[in-house]
């Protein structure tokens, strides 16, 4: 198959998508950015073998335009429905689409013209594949057909993402992580308010926060106007390397984010290096996570609510390794990079 994806080259995700099916098939990658350094690495293995056009350069924009307008392909999937995916404009009538939306395109509120353009695309495209039941729902309203969606995660490569290092190994040390972009939907505050009060009573307790984000400054300022230098490290954006040694150096995982499209997948990245997640009880997480069996769920913003479970894990070691196992059985059984990528290939032959 000959297939275009228009996605950003700064979304792991996507890269990893695109990576398994360049193994087998003829892909064209249109991005919208250069990579960032969480995807660098692997952006330079994957272009020896995919041709890569970045529409910000005139050259790369004049031969997208030909590629779509006159050359063959089998269809053209978009991943998240932002600016990029104007370039449907330019597809020959006749050419397959499908789409993948990410959920912030869909959930976030929306002006009139974006709603009436997610409208034209869902029902110009022929197949929509998302990772949740949400999701799913939302694409219909906004005229996806209902039998032609399938509900697929990203996955996780469970042979890649997998502890080389016990939770709790330090005895001296509880160390909590949290990933998630520095910007107001994800709600690092909420943490930071919980770390705050938990460094004010003890010292064993650090928290590593990964990531960048347009309050990454704001967020630099609490703490140093909180004085908690030495209990809270900012880390900034971490590539793949840096991002396992993250995972491995943490005991609890935290998401804070206010919503989410399906499981996101930093969450099931944690799950699968077997760590104790604590997340917000929204979107899909309570399907996936089961209080106080695979993990922790606590409600939006409750601050208070996430220091006492921080709390109560540190104090209960022995309790939460088990927990944090039957966290990476989860993710092995139903979130498997090749078995998800799997189901997609099946899609993807039916509509070459």
């Amino acid at each position: 198959m000959k297939i275009i994806y228009i996605a950003s080259s700064q979304s792991i995700h996507s890269l990893r998508w695109i990576k398994f099916f360049s193994l087998k098939n003829n892909i064209i990658w249109i991005t919208i950015c250069d990579p960032n350094k969480e995807t660098l690495n692997e952006f330079n293995e994957i272009k020896k073998i995919v041709k890569i056009y970045n529409i910000r350069k005139r050259k790369d924009f004049l031969d997208v335009i030909s590629i779509l307008l006159l050359e063959p392909y089998s269809f053209v999937h978009i991943h998240y429905l932002g600016w990029h995916s104007l370039l449907t404009l330019i597809m020959r009538p006749n050419a397959k689409l499908i789409l993948t939306p990410w959920g912030s395109d869909l959930l976030l509120r929306k002006n009139p013209l974006k709603k009436i353009w997610l409208n034209f695309l869902f029902r110009k495209s022929k197949f929509t594949i998302c990772d949740s039941e949400r999701l799913k729902k939302i694409s219909i309203k906004y005229g996806a057909k209902k039998n032609n969606i399938l509900v697929s995660m990203f996955g996780i490569d469970t042979n890649i993402y997998k502890s080389s290092e016990n939770i709790f190994s330090n005895k001296d040390r509880v160390y909590v992580g949290s990933n998630r972009k520095l910007e107001e939907i994800y709600d690092i505050f909420t943490l930071l308010k919980s770390a705050k009060s938990i460094c004010k009573k003890r010292k064993d307790i650090i928290f590593l926060i990964a990531g960048n984000g347009s309050l990454s400054e704001k967020v630099k300022a609490f703490i140093e106007k909180e004085k908690l230098n030495k209990n809270i490290f900012l880390l900034g954006l971490l590539n793949k390397n840096e991002m396992i040694n993250f995972y491995n150096s943490i005991d609890i995982y935290v998401s804070t984010s206010l919503s989410d499209g399906g499981l996101s997948s930093s969450i099931a990245e944690a799950m699968s290096f077997e760590r104790v997640v604590v997340v917000t009880n929204n979107s899909d997480n309570s399907l996936w996570i089961k209080d106080q069996k695979n993990g922790y769920l606590f409600d939006n913003k409750n601050s208070q609510r996430l220091q006492e479970l921080i709390e109560k894990i540190s104090a209960n070691k022995e309790k939460n390794k088990k927990i944090a196992k039957s966290a990476r059985e989860i993710i092995e059984n139903k979130y498997s990079y090749n078995k998800e990528m799997k189901k997609v290939e099946e899609i993807y032959k039916m509509h070459k």
